[in-house]
């Protein structure tokens, strides 16, 4: 496992604490004065198993050098944790947003901030290892020539690894199944053309709104799977509520011409304890998906029901 940490801008004494107890458990810890630094090629991301991030009040430029780190090369895949105050609390969704994987408040102590956050940095391993094996499987059928996702292939080795990996390690794991609400309505109304370029342009939108550990794949068609790892149910409902809104909110381009679409969301998980199983948990997603469509589409849905038969 990479066992290298860095801590940028360690102002709150836990992460001087959290930096003692790494370095004890072997971990490579360094620090920095400024999140400026994330963004100077000294930071090699490859080789760096994890980020705390000491929030210091100027969420604006904060936020902007988020952003630019992950969209640097290489920078998906390595765990953000952010440490801070009422301010960070209160902004935890924007820094999300941007690019942070965990918030958490700079009153825990050490040892509560490395136990809820090993489980993530456990998860930086298993996706250097996936990450190795996109390298040695070249084979252009592992990725769907559409939308450059993972296909149904590339997604049944990558969910039997990570489901091993979250059992092992006792955290929850989630799926989301979705599909676009009468997609043969677009084929009909604007052509294939727009249909396949309405199909790739979904695919990005989920793209965007999963987390950099996280999975999406296109089975086919207009229909794709979201795997979300160390996620429980109500996680991944916002979750699904989220990437909902965001597709209800986009005008996807069809040769210039705006094209609105809905899509249906099933949710289903597993819980540390219970029964392990890839085709129980994406059968109950799937199921999930099947009610919503049936109860009007254009919701989210979670497996099991709800009693209320509300909308998650």
């Amino acid at each position: 496992m990479s066992k290298s940490v860095l801590i940028a801008r360690p102002l709150w004494p836990v992460l001087r604490r959290l930096g003692e107890d790494l370095s004890s458990r072997g971990y490579s810890v360094r620090c920095c004065g400024s999140w400026g630094e994330l963004l100077e090629n000294r930071v090699e991301c490859a080789e760096l198993g994890g980020l705390f991030l000491g929030e210091y009040g100027a969420a604006v430029e904060e936020e902007e050098i988020l952003r630019r780190f992950r969209k640097r090369n290489g920078g998906r895949g390595v765990p953000v944790l952010l440490v801070g105050g009422r301010n960070a609390l209160g902004k935890a969704r924007r820094f999300r947003e941007a690019g942070a994987d965990l918030v958490f408040p700079a009153d825990l102590s050490a040892s509560e901030l490395l136990e809820q956050a090993q489980p993530i940095l456990a998860y930086r391993e298993m996706y250097r290892d996936l990450v190795e094996a996109n390298r040695e499987l070249t084979d252009l059928a592992m990725v769907d020539g559409l939308t450059g996702l993972p296909n149904r292939r590339r997604f049944s080795l990558d969910l039997g690894r990570i489901i091993e990996m979250s059992r092992r390690i006792g955290r929850p794991l989630s799926c989301i199944v979705t599909d676009i609400d009468d997609f043969r309505r677009v084929n009909e109304a604007y052509g294939p053309p727009v249909g396949d370029s309405v199909i790739r342009q979904f695919g990005s939108v989920l793209n965007r709104a999963k987390r950099s550990y996280d999975t999406v794949a296109r089975l086919g068609g207009d229909e794709f799977v979201w795997l979300l790892v160390n996620a429980d149910a109500g996680q991944a409902a916002r979750a699904a509520a989220r990437a909902h809104r965001m597709v209800t909110e986009s005008a996807f381009n069809g040769n210039h011409v705006p094209v609105r679409v809905t899509a249906t969301w099933g949710v289903a998980s597993l819980a540390p304890g219970g029964e392990w199983g890839a085709q129980t948990l994406v059968e109950n997603a799937d199921r999930a998906l099947y009610w919503g469509k049936e109860s009007g589409k254009n919701v989210v849905r979670c497996y099991p029901p709800r009693k209320e038969g509300g909308d998650a």
